[in-house]
């Protein structure tokens, strides 16, 4: 790997791990609040700018954003090969 691509490539991992810390903290928030609702019969949550009480919309607003703190721990815990690798094929196609 040349010099050039080193340094765009670590750029990419250190926004990649700031962007999992990021993730995981909004994430969690997120899964607190939807599990919150779920778990409260009377909550209500907007889903397209309707307000609904449905429980099973509820469950499944807390299982999507259940991804995002997954999403984000596999971006700061990964192995930095793994990254290294991943971010010189994105520059390289994107270059």
């Amino acid at each position: 790997m040349d010099e050039d691509l080193k340094k765009k490539v670590d750029i990419v991992v250190g926004l990649s791990r700031l962007a999992g810390g990021t993730l995981i903290l909004v994430g969690s928030i997120l899964v607190f609040v939807f599990t919150q609702a779920a778990l409260d019969p009377s909550a209500s949550i907007e889903i397209n700018g309707v307000p609904t009480k449905d429980q099973t919309d509820k469950v499944v607003a807390a299982i999507f954003t259940a991804l995002f703190p997954l999403i984000g721990l596999f971006l700061s815990f990964a192995p930095a090969k793994l990254l290294d690798k991943w971010a010189a094929k994105i520059i390289s196609r994107l270059s």
